[in-house]
């Protein structure tokens, strides 16, 4: 076997690409789980973050520890209100994909994403507004087969940005 060699290119990435995807952090609590969905939006090249409500917003030293340099790169908006940023997107003929458990969730692999989408995660301990999700055009949830049924809302979003991105580079 050929010798192994990691490949560490922060900032050289001559190849960068970006998708016309905007992520919308519904009241996040943690701005820990922010700073790294912000340092997952930006490897994985998405257009924007629109934080709204209590989510903690850079610059903010828990989110600088944990984004570690991404939150440079990434354009940001915000709203007081959540209903009225996800509206903003959809208003701007943004698809409203919203994460959360609900009877008409769609597994996360079994839908079609596509550019010009909007990403609403919502708090970690209320989820998503029921106003959100009534006018999001698609719910996708991850299946749950523990005991607890959920996951750490960076990781849950982390999942579902990787499925996005294999849905846009086949």
């Amino acid at each position: 076997m050929d010798e192994i060699k990691q490949i560490k290119n922060d900032g050289q990435n001559k190849e960068r690409k970006y998708l016309d995807i905007v992520v919308l952090l519904d009241n996040l609590r943690s701005a820990y789980n922010v700073g790294n969905i912000i340092r997952i939006v930006e490897a994985f090249g998405f257009k924007e973050i629109c934080f709204t409500g209590v989510t903690a917003c850079p610059p903010h030293k828990k989110i600088m520890k944990t984004a570690m340099g991404a939150e440079k790169y990434v354009e940001y908006r915000y709203f007081r209100d959540s209903y009225a940023g996800v509206s903003y997107y959809k208003e701007r003929g943004y698809k409203i994909v919203s994460l959360e458990r609900t009877n008409v969730s769609q597994k996360i692999w079994n839908v079609n994403y596509s550019e010009n989408s909007c990403i609403v995660i919502g708090n970690e301990a209320l989820g998503i507004r029921d106003e959100i999700l009534k006018i999001s055009d698609v719910i996708v949830e991850i299946p749950m087969f523990g005991y607890k049924n959920s996951i750490n809302v960076s990781n849950a979003f982390g999942m579902l940005a990787s499925e996005f991105v294999k849905s846009l580079t086949k």
